[in-house]
């Protein structure tokens, strides 16, 4: 089962409305650190993500343009990491071939890239099953509060929710999954020139 029994010692269980709470919560709260692992393959994005759809439809025009309007509802956020001059990851793990979802994800990175997103890839072997015991979804505010995403079980992540830590122990087991990875991970733009994906 993903996530782990010991990220989820002592933690609290979240809906999906719940989850959106915590993380306005634990956001106002960050003093310097915001960072994000990004594990499964393939997800299915809310039913309120049209681009997802119309992608799959082969229409790739009309997705980019739903993209760039979702990320541009998340340009504050991206104001307010400059404001506040805040450490910001986003670590996404990568097997190759690249899924057909993944193809389609990338596609919104360059663009949240150039609103100036930090995202970072971390190319994986493609016999590793993933999520695993130490790789799954996360979000880690500072060393104070850690986000865990439930994307149930199945092949494709469709989350239904998740669940709030504050626990020491399991932020630094996340910290050091983390960070570890970044020290093996290439920004975007340098994994797509490699890989002619740009």
């Amino acid at each position: 089962m993903y996530p782990p029994k010991w990220a989820l010692s002592d933690s609290t269980r979240l809906d999906l409305d719940e989850f959106g709470t915590a993380f306005a919560s634990a956001w106002s709260r960050i003093g310097s650190r915001f960072l994000k692992l990004e594990c499964w393959q393939a997800y299915r994005e809310l039913e309120t993500s049209r681009s997802q759809t119309v992608y799959q439809r082969g229409d790739i025009d009309t997705a980019r343009t739903l993209l760039e309007r979702e990320a541009e509802a998340d340009r504050p956020l991206y104001e307010d990491i400059d404001q506040r001059h805040l450490e910001y990851a986003r670590v996404r793990l990568l097997q190759e071939p690249v899924s057909a979802y993944l193809e389609y994800e990338l596609l919104s990175y360059r663009i949240r890239a150039d609103m100036g997103e930090n995202i970072e890839v971390v190319h994986c072997d493609p016999a590793l099953r993933l999520p695993d015991e130490r790789h799954f979804d996360f979000l880690l505010f500072d060393r104070h509060t850690a986000l865990i995403h439930d994307y149930g079980t199945g092949e494709v992540g469709l989350q239904t929710g998740g669940w709030l830590t504050h626990q020491p122990d399991v932020i630094a087991g996340l910290e050091e999954t983390i960070s570890r990875l970044r020290r093996d991970a290439m920004p975007l733009q340098q994994y797509l020139a490699k890989t002619r994906l740009d």
